[in-house]
């Protein structure tokens, strides 16, 4: 089960995304994003979600596991536009966590792939919409 000060520390992010063109995209939980927007408008895409497979349910592993549990993802995300997302945390105590910003993957897909990954949740920014938190089953056990 997902702690309290962990879902803290989610909200306390942002989830930066870098566009095909370099220019970096802030995502932050419940606000809305006129450059996102825009992006998606451009890319003729309705979604970005955000996940990665950094730390398994927020256990601190080394470099060298975490990389390889990015290729993993990354392979899991063949045919998808992917793009580089990492999340830079508020808390200094934090470490960013990089992983992939994926246009118009499908909910259940995302929330079957950070579950596989060992992840709480994933960040879902629909256009016209605001980012959002979705928590899989292991946060909720």
């Amino acid at each position: 089960m997902i702690r309290s000060s962990t879902l803290q520390g989610y909200r306390a992010t942002t989830y930066a995304v870098t566009l095909p063109n370099s220019e970096m995209l802030g995502l932050r939980l419940d606000d809305t994003s006129a450059q996102a927007d825009a992006f998606l408008k451009s890319a003729k895409a309705q979604t970005i979600t955000c996940l990665n497979a950094w730390n398994p349910q927020s256990r601190v592993l080394n470099v060298t596991r975490n990389m390889a549990a990015h290729q993993r993802l990354r392979r899991d995300l063949t045919g998808y536009v992917a793009l580089p997302h990492l999340g830079v945390p508020d808390r200094p105590t934090w470490r960013p966590e990089p992983g992939f910003a994926v246009l118009d993957l499908e909910t259940e897909k995302a929330m079957a792939l950070a579950q596989r990954h060992g992840q709480f949740g994933i960040v879902r920014y629909e256009r016209g919409g605001v980012a959002e938190l979705l928590l899989t089953r292991l946060a909720l056990r």
